[in-house]
């Protein structure tokens, strides 16, 4: 069991903290006060060369203050159906002036950070879960399967079945 201690008294941040751990497969025992109580939900773990060198707790999206509603509002939402507009309109600025805030502080653009969220969460199912492509495909926020296959081979340079497949291999 591990314990979070938490120094703010932000009911949003503290759920927000629930939220990613479940995502990241932990079961939440409690969640009182300033202290949020878990452990792993399950005890199986895939052990690979992947797996090692990347943890999936830890947030793909750099720590930048003017952003943190943004990323926050990505990682809450990425598996629905989300765009630019939906990501402006939830922290309150234009479509045109979040683009050019998140290029220029990142140099990527909004899109590309709800991609790429999408495609590690996918890694992930691919790795740890026996779902089939399509089935990951929807539950990471895809509703084109095909859109999905090339946004993947173009992180990978391969199909997600063939790289579930040489990651499951490198398995120790």
């Amino acid at each position: 069991m591990i314990k979070i201690v938490f120094d703010n008294e932000h009911t949003k941040t503290k759920n927000f903290v629930v939220k990613c751990l479940k995502k990241a497969g932990f079961e939440v025992i409690s969640a009182k006060n300033d202290f949020i109580k878990i452990q792993l939900a399950d005890k199986k773990i895939y052990s690979t060369e992947a797996s090692k060198k990347s943890n999936y707790s830890e947030s793909i999206f750099p720590s930048t203050s003017r952003l943190k509603e943004v990323f926050e509002f990505i990682e809450l939402n990425y598996d629905q159906p989300i765009s630019l507009k939906k990501v402006a309109q939830a922290v309150g600025y234009s479509s045109a002036y979040l683009t050019d805030l998140v290029k220029r502080l990142t140099g990527k653009t909004v899109n590309n950070w709800i991609v790429e969220r999408r495609i590690v969460e996918a890694k992930r199912l691919l790795l740890e879960t026996n779902h089939s492509v399509k089935q990951i495909a929807l539950d990471v926020g895809y509703q084109n399967i095909n859109h999905f296959y090339e946004q993947f081979h173009g992180y990978y340079n391969n199909t997600p079945d063939a790289w579930r497949k040489a990651q499951r291999c490198k398995v120790v």
